[in-house]
């Protein structure tokens, strides 16, 4: 019998090689909520520098982590390295779109880490597309599925992706109707039907909706 190929656990290889070329902070960059209906869009950054020792046990791309799981990551995430979130709102995605949204994320981190002392000089992105501001002061390194390889981008996606789905079960509490305690504003057809029975609110991304 085949045995299934497991997923290779995240390490800070990368980060400790753009470390030892002589980038003195490594940023660890991941979006979570692109695609939903409703709600924000978010990036977590997590800076990596020459003391950082190896990653919590369990760090690993979000997607790959239950919601319970996730909430104890997180907590050690932040206990583990400098790291931040960012977020803009359905209104901004709509009228400016989701590379502007992603780009305007990364510069309300960067500017966080900037304030703090802890601007990173390169930061690793999850994908092929570098979605960064040109005029920031930093190298970009794209990497495909970096959240299943890189431990920064994998932490990355842990802060944003528990901050987002919390943020959202606040937000289902004044809009009751939508699920977004379940969905976190994903186009279930739970939500959609919601949708067509009572409208669209102030936190979907209008666009997206039709």
């Amino acid at each position: 019998m085949t045995r299934p190929t497991s997923v290779p656990l995240p390490s800070l290889r990368l980060e400790r090689s753009l470390l030892r070329a002589g980038h003195s902070m490594v940023g660890g960059v991941d979006e979570v909520g692109r695609g939903p209906l409703a709600g924000p869009i978010y990036v977590g950054l997590v800076v990596i520098i020459a003391s950082t020792p190896t990653a919590p046990r369990g760090v690993r791309d979000s997607k790959l982590t239950k919601p319970a799981e996730r909430t104890e990551l997180a907590q050690l995430v932040k206990d583990w390295a400098w790291s931040t979130t960012a977020s803009v709102d359905a209104q901004f995605i709509d009228r400016f779109g989701l590379t502007q949204a992603l780009r305007e994320c990364v510069n309300i981190a960067y500017g966080r880490a900037h304030r703090e002392g802890m601007a990173p000089s390169v930061i690793i992105l999850d994908g092929t597309h570098n979605f960064c501001d040109p005029d920031l002061p930093l190298s970009v390194v794209t990497r495909k599925n970096a959240d299943q390889s890189a431990s920064s981008v994998a932490a990355a996606s842990i802060i944003a992706k528990v901050e987002r789905d919390e943020f959202m079960r606040q937000q289902s509490i004044d809009f009751p109707d939508y699920g977004w305690e379940r969905n976190s504003g994903y186009g279930t057809r739970e939500h959609r039907n919601a949708i067509k029975r009572f409208g669209i609110t102030k936190l979907h991304r209008s666009s997206f909706c039709h």
